[in-house]
């Protein structure tokens, strides 16, 4: 018993210690981590608008690389000679502009410094030239509390005998104030500060970069930025930092960029339209149709074929589909000329082939096909059937797939010319050697010919759903349709009538003298998905 508390107490003390070790990894890692952040008045960096929201460059910074870690975080309002001593007392989390101070012990800094902190010195006397600093001796110089930049330049300017008066201030707004109202002679405040714009600008200097900074409780936190930093905006161009760092310090560019950007754009687009935005499109619409192929947006339904007089399934007409992002299934007519256009058909039409061996294998174990004798038939046109590596393709693939004789139909469109048919013929023996079955489809309509059917050796007719329309309407149609019947019968094909939709169209094709004779509508069945032939059954008629 004292042994097995020993152990237990072992285990428990072994999981406090791996807690406090990772407790501030899980703390930022969290989603509902909030920071706390410095917040003080300094703009352009941090200011209210007129609308009195905060906004300014490291707000938006901040924004920036919050969302982009996942984190949230509130604001804790301090004066800049607070950071330190909030940062100690646990007040703060970080502080956003800090100089690099070797001598603050228990201080954090980022790797990647955030700005360069520029500042400009202004007077209200018009007659002072650009970067006369002599001017300065023995003025009063306003400069915010906690602010590094006018100590800085005040020893800079002290090694050349130039000695500064400070007068310290608890804000920007106070210190803007202090130097209209002629309490002080000179003012420094960031470069991008344009409260003082109507002012004699007569130096600009730079105290240095600032950095991110925060304590031993928080350097997670810094850390994550910094590699969201170096990962995601180690580019200058596309860069969202970048993009706010112009906004507000380097306005010119956003000015510059609305006026040339615009107009090389257009000029390059007028240039180039006819040669490149073909090329760009059809890439785009590759990358598409590729992209639905991986997320399974294709889908293959599937229309019974039947026997009307054995009342049995004779095949399935395999027809794609696509589902859009709102899970609404497209017909053909709204993709099918993007698949052509960007010269993906042979692709579709591999993948299709492949889907249908595949769904074959598992229709054949359905109640309605079990231990039967069916096919799949897919489409494909004549210049899939000229392309001598798609139809190295659909060699292998029937090779490695060792299909059935006669479980795979291909339909080629009717509207295929003479020349086309001696370009295919043998490629369609070769076909017919691998086991495929080959069928006519849409006959009766533009090139039909009757030489067609002698020309190559196809072993089924699908008749056009025109004739199918007009059975009972008229005379010339049921005339075509017997002689087209009778055709299949001396040519010992199989005939397929394509959109059957009623029950008399049906009754009239059973007169037909033709045991070969198949009907394919939606008077049996409309097309289905895979899951729905499962429990597929043909009503008695």
């Amino acid at each position: 018993m004292n042994a097995n508390k020993k152990i237990i107490t072992t285990i428990l003390l072994f999981i406090c210690t791996v807690i406090v070790f990772l407790k501030t990894e899980v703390f930022s890692e969290s989603k509902d981590t909030t920071i706390k952040v410095g917040l003080y008045s300094y703009e352009p960096y941090y200011y209210r608008d007129k609308n009195n929201n905060i906004t300014g460059y490291y707000h938006d910074l901040l924004e920036l690389l919050c969302k982009d870690a996942n984190i949230e975080y509130e604001y804790v309002n301090m004066h800049l000679d607070e950071g330190i001593e909030k940062l100690k007392n646990n007040e703060v989390d970080i502080i956003l502009g800090a100089h690099n101070i070797e001598e603050l012990d228990g201080i954090y800094y980022s790797e990647n410094h955030i700005s360069v902190d520029n500042q400009c010195i202004f007077t209200k006397d018009l007659n002072v030239d650009y970067g006369d600093v002599n001017y300065l001796n023995d003025k009063k110089l306003v400069y915010v509390k906690g602010d590094r930049n006018a100590s800085w330049l005040c020893k800079l300017l002290k090694g050349k005998n130039i000695n500064i008066n400070l007068v310290e201030s608890d804000s920007v707004e106070n210190s803007i104030k202090m130097f209209e109202d002629g309490e002080v002679d000179v003012i420094s405040l960031p470069f991008a500060n344009y409260s003082l714009k109507k002012y004699n600008k007569i130096f600009k200097y730079s105290s240095g970069i600032v950095y991110i900074i925060g304590d031993e409780n928080s350097k997670n936190i810094i850390n994550k930025f910094d590699k969201i930093i170096n990962e995601k905006y180690n580019s200058y161009y596309y860069n969202d930092l970048v993009n706010i760092y112009n906004k507000y310090f380097r306005k010119e560019i956003i000015i510059i960029n609305s006026i040339i950007i615009p107009t090389l754009f257009l000029l390059i687009l007028f240039m180039t339209y006819k040669n490149i935005y073909p090329l760009i499109k059809k890439r785009m619409m590759i990358n598409k149709i590729r992209k639905n192929k991986e997320k399974n947006n294709y889908i293959l339904y599937y229309q019974p074929i039947v026997d009307p007089k054995k009342n049995n399934i004779a095949g399935f007409e395999s027809l794609l589909r696509l589902k859009d992002k709102n899970n609404k299934i497209l017909p053909p007519s709204l993709f099918i000329k993007d698949i052509e256009e960007s010269d993906m058909l042979s692709e579709m039409t591999l993948w299709i082939l492949e889907r249908a061996i595949n769904d074959y294998k598992i229709i054949s174990n359905y109640d309605c096909c079990k231990d039967k004798d069916f096919y799949i038939s897919i489409n494909l046109s004549s210049k899939e059937l000229e392309n001598e590596y798609f139809v190295d393709k659909v060699v292998q693939m029937a090779k490695d797939n060792n299909i059935k004789s006669g479980s795979i139909y291909l339909e080629i469109l009717e509207n295929i010319c003479i020349e086309d048919l001696n370009k295919i013929k043998s490629t369609i023996e070769i076909l017919k050697g691998e086991g495929f079955k080959i069928a006519l489809d849409d006959f009766g309509i533009e090139y039909s010919n009757l030489n067609r059917l002698e020309m190559v050796s196809f072993d089924t007719i699908k008749l056009d759903k025109y004739f199918t329309d007009n059975i009972l309407k008229s005379r010339i149609n049921n005339e075509v349709i017997n002689f087209i019947t009778n055709i299949s019968v001396i040519t010992n094909k199989n005939l397929i009538i394509e959109g059957v939709e009623e029950k008399f169209q049906v009754d009239e094709i059973k007169k037909l003298s033709n045991e070969n004779l198949y009907i394919q509508g939606y008077f049996y069945s409309k097309p289905l998905q895979i899951e729905e032939l499962k429990n597929f059954i043909i009503e008695s008629q």
